[in-house]
């Protein structure tokens, strides 16, 4: 993982620690001139204290043996590269080489008292030379800067090890979690440390935050999951109650014949006129309404009967079997249905795409049998385009108003009165569509022209595709 955080923080603790070990290793370096500096300050100050007494009693003796085997012996001390006597401020004794830098130079007066009476004889010049305390400072330096530098190496690899160990794995493994959370592991929860009351710390109060949000998750997703549930059931029963109803209309006129034709043949025999032909027709009518019942109860049984597994099914007759369903309501209220539908297969579940179908022509009705002064009319087209179909179902009812159009998926709302709508047919539709069969649905006001009408309603898209892996993007 490209942990940017990381590496910011290992940069800085080798910043900061560059930062300190210079700090440290100035102080060193300075601390040990200040010392081989007020060590030469102090020599030189042991000169003029125990060594120019002893010469002023040569320069006045003027015992010029001593005086030079005085300032040879200053000249031999490592640190002393020249000296020299000035008398009236000329030279009169040197001995040594003298330098222009790193050196330090002192003066010294050479006084002679004799009496209580103090004689000024002259000055003595002192040079030391600085080069071997910068030298071996240099040194002193280079083995410092070397020592301080493993320190911080060790001091900083610790702290980015200890780090790593303590911070960055935990929350590039709490990372880890969060991206391959799905519904499939939900359930396992996140495991950061084994830890107990004692070591309980900061990245613990992350990782129980992240299983109480976890847990959360969980429950809202079994409350919604129930929610559906349960209006997936009230969205069938509404409609095994306007499948009751369409029975009851499809059966009227079959129960009618049957009940007809059985008054004719006890009618006619018991007038004698019953010929072996007229109850040869009579029975045949009456079996064939039979036949008709048996088809209809059977169609309602296949729409009401679970679907176990999604499989391939042809649209068309998707559609036929709705029709056969519905057929009753959209005769009995005049309303006609042109229809232009290919033959293609889709993946999913039959009967509940079917399910789909009735609340989108059964709203398409509802709202087209208050226009009783128009032709009625739904419209279906249906049309392969590359791997998707495209089913488009529109009515002349004069479309949704805009105010509400954009919440007819939701829950519970419906433009009807509220004994004659549930409000979930639409958003299980929505369900359906979405989540069981991955297409895409939605609605929008469209105005056409058919034969010399001019025409208004609404128009439902559906986008399903063919191929059981893939998942339509969002309409437009």
């Amino acid at each position: 993982m490209q942990n940017k955080i990381s590496y910011k923080l290992i940069f800085l603790i080798f910043l900061i620690s560059f930062i300190v070990t210079s700090i440290s290793v100035y102080i060193q370096i300075n601390k040990q001139y200040e010392n081989q500096l007020n060590s030469f300050e102090k020599s030189l100050s042991n000169i003029k204290k125990n060594q120019v007494p002893i010469l002023s009693q040569s320069l006045w003796n003027i015992d010029s043996q001593a005086i030079d085997i005085f300032l040879k012996n200053l000249v031999n001390n490592e640190k002393v590269i020249y000296v020299e006597i000035l008398e009236n401020d000329k030279k009169t004794f040197s001995v040594g080489q003298i330098k222009e830098t790193d050196i330090i130079k002192k003066e010294f007066e050479i006084v002679k008292i004799i009496n209580s009476k103090r004689h000024n004889i002259g000055k003595l010049v002192v040079i030391a030379d600085l080069a071997p305390m910068y030298k071996e400072l240099r040194n002193n330096a280079i083995s410092i800067i070397f020592t301080e530098i493993i320190k911080m190496l060790l001091i900083s690899l610790s702290i980015i090890f200890f780090m790593k160990k303590l911070l960055t794995n935990p929350l590039e493994k709490m990372a880890a979690y969060a991206n391959q959370l799905s519904l499939e592991n939900l359930h396992k929860p996140l495991q950061i440390n084994g830890r107990t009351q004692a070591n309980f710390n900061e990245l613990d109060v992350v990782t129980d935050s992240i299983n109480t949000m976890r847990e959360n998750l969980i429950n809202q997703i079994n409350e919604s999951e129930e929610k559906n549930h349960i209006l997936a059931q009230q969205s069938k029963l509404a409609a095994m109650g306007e499948m009751i109803g369409n029975i009851a209309h499809q059966w009227r006129q079959p129960l009618s014949l049957i009940t007809t034709t059985a008054s004719g043949i006890k009618l006619n025999n018991e007038l004698g006129l019953l010929e072996k032909e007229k109850l040869t027709d009579y029975t045949n009518k009456i079996i064939t309404s039979a036949n008709y019942l048996s088809h209809t109860i059977d169609d309602f049984r296949d729409f009401f009967k679970p679907n176990k597994e999604k499989k391939n099914f042809k649209i068309l007759n998707a559609f036929e079997r709705t029709f056969s369903l519905l057929n009753s309501h959209f005769l009995n209220n005049n309303i006609g249905l042109i229809k232009n539908i290919e033959d293609v297969e889709i993946y999913g579940f039959e009967n509940e795409f079917i399910q789909v179908l009735i609340n989108i022509l059964n709203n398409a009705k509802d709202a087209l049998i208050n226009k009783k002064e128009q032709e009625l009319l739904i419209f279906i087209d249906v049309f392969s385009k590359g791997d998707d179909v495209h089913i488009y179902i529109k009515d002349n009812a004069g479309g949704i108003k805009d105010t509400i159009i954009s919440r007819v998926f939701e829950p519970y709302f419906t433009t009807k009165h509220q004994s004659q709508g549930t409000g979930i047919g639409l958003y299980m539709t929505e369900e359906i569509i979405v989540k069981h069969m991955k297409g895409k649905i939605s609605v929008q006001n469209v105005d056409f022209r058919y034969e010399d009408l001019n025409c208004k309603g609404a128009e439902f898209e559906i986008v399903i595709s063919k191929n059981e892996n893939k998942t339509i993007q969002a309409l437009s």
